[in-house]
């Protein structure tokens, strides 16, 4: 079964797969890049009440909106990241090459997932969009633990980036759907705010994983900052600021940990004797 799966975990992978992955790899993440910045200059002309991205994300105001301009910065560095994470499918080294080639079919299809999303977010169908969200949710779920010990240059662009963006944006998303602005709304919020922290910080601690840490920080900075431009007097920012610095304080630590060749508790690993060269790209793994 394994041998018609193309998400299947792969010691190798064949010519015809690997050629596959340099076209559709680079097309997708183009397609993206094409779709997102023609869609945050432009409305759409299909529709009469469609907004460009950034207008559509200030015109419907919840307690989970966060600011263009941060999470728009994000956005272009986790794009700029990925280039490294192409990179790797042309790399003379073979066990780059199938460390980005694993994570190959889930990220086109995050790709797809990503341009349909923006497709239905500027013409007012956030429900649809909420659809998205929760299929690209399951799968870079399943690509986050099914793909452990990845390259940091793969992990970070082509799993930790998207898979913190989406978190956030399944609750961003939602929160718009059902036009939640009202007080017992953002009560609701304060709650779940906390939830995508245990989220987080679960995957943080059991996989180590710094930069999933170091994605979910930016992010809640960008929550905090709009949240505190929209209304001071309120809990969410107060609270997107605590998170933000838990998950900050949290991806140093373990960041440094990491240098030091240190477990969570401080106590020295023991290096082994010789490696693996299949294992030698890995030593930077970020999870």
């Amino acid at each position: 079964m394994d041998a018609y799966n193309p998400f299947a975990r792969r010691e190798t992978h064949n010519r015809q797969s690997l050629a596959a992955y340099r076209v559709l790899v680079p097309l997708t993440w183009a397609l993206v890049v094409i779709v997102g910045i023609y869609y945050s200059l432009h409305k759409p002309d299909d529709v009469k009440h469609g907004h460009r991205i950034p207008k559509q994300a200030n015109k419907h105001i919840t307690a989970f909106s966060q600011s263009t301009v941060v999470t728009g910065i994000y956005w272009i560095l986790l794009l700029l990241s990925q280039l490294s994470y192409v990179w790797h499918l042309f790399s003379k080294d073979a066990a780059l090459v199938n460390a980005a080639a694993n994570v190959a079919s889930h990220f086109i299809l995050n790709n797809l997932f990503v341009f349909a999303w923006v497709l239905l977010w500027v013409r007012n169908h956030f429900w649809g969009a909420e659809i998205i969200l929760i299929a690209h949710f399951i799968n870079q779920k399943i690509t986050y633990w099914r793909h452990p010990g990845l390259p940091a240059f793969v992990h970070l662009p082509a799993v930790a980036g998207p898979y913190a963006w989406t978190l956030t944006a399944l609750f961003w998303n939602g929160a718009v759907a059902v036009h939640s602005n009202s007080l017992p709304a953002r009560i609701v919020a304060n709650v779940f705010i906390w939830v995508i922290f245990v989220i987080g910080a679960g995957h943080i601690l059991h996989r180590q994983d710094y930069l999933l840490g170091y994605c979910f920080s930016f992010l809640f900075l960008s929550l905090a900052v709009k949240q505190i431009a929209i209304k001071v007097i309120a809990l969410q920012w107060i609270f997107a600021f605590a998170i933000f610095a838990a998950f900050l304080v949290l991806s140093l630590y373990i960041s440094s940990t990491k240098y030091y060749h240190r477990d969570s508790l401080l106590r020295r690993i023991a290096e082994p004797e010789s490696t693996d060269r299949e294992r030698q790209p890995l030593l930077n793994e970020a999870a």
